[in-house]
């Protein structure tokens, strides 16, 4: 049975764009009980982005991923090894050059940890809380959401006009490359002409 996607991926991007208009508008938001706004405009910008900066977005997701499977590895092998590293990373020392006061602070810190994950069980956190409230506060928060939107909209826009302007000083130094060309090809005709 043909779906409504298999004629969506036919469209060209600017009916691309006005269909999910459509689509997000249907969308009812459960806090304001109001249809969703996005204009075409954005999804036709979005649908235009070069190829290089998508693929940035997602080799940065990647390293990510490789860097959280890493950590959850390490953390699984050896918990009590894996806290005492961070509890180094955070203070800045190096586990070679621990004096003894630092080793039993980092023992006795990591004992602490360990009491604290028992005690707390599914509500402990590594992090200090108030890292971890800022994390769900951020999360929750519309402003600071739409403040990163906004200050990431200017950087794409910013790096865009750069493009462009780069793009055009090339187009300007290619133009004036072949004009220079045409101008030496006309004073060789021209010397040509005058030795007749």
């Amino acid at each position: 049975m043909r779906k409504f996607y298999d004629d969506f991926i036919q469209q060209k991007p600017k009916e691309m764009s006005k269909t999910l208009e459509d689509i997000a508008f249907k969308y009812i938001n459960p806090t304001t009980q109001q249809p969703t706004k996005v204009p075409a405009s954005h999804f036709e910008k979005e649908l235009g982005q070069e190829i290089e900066r998508t693929i940035s977005q997602t080799v940065s997701r990647q390293f990510l991923t490789i860097m959280y499977n890493q950590l959850s590895s390490l953390m699984k092998e050896d918990k009590e090894l894996f806290y005492k590293a961070l509890i180094c990373i955070d203070n800045n020392l190096n586990p070679k050059d621990l004096r003894i006061s630092e080793q039993i602070a980092l023992n006795h810190t990591c004992d602490y940890i360990a009491k604290k994950a028992i005690t707390e069980k599914k509500e402990f956190r590594f992090f200090n809380q108030d890292i971890s409230n800022e994390y769900r506060r951020a999360i929750s928060d519309p402003d600071i959401q739409a403040e990163a939107m906004e200050i990431s909209n200017f950087l794409e826009n910013q790096e865009t006009r750069d493009l462009n302007s780069i793009k055009q000083q090339d187009e300007m130094m290619k133009n004036s490359s072949n004009y220079n060309q045409e101008i030496e090809e006309d004073e060789d005709l021209d010397m040509d002409y005058d030795s007749y």
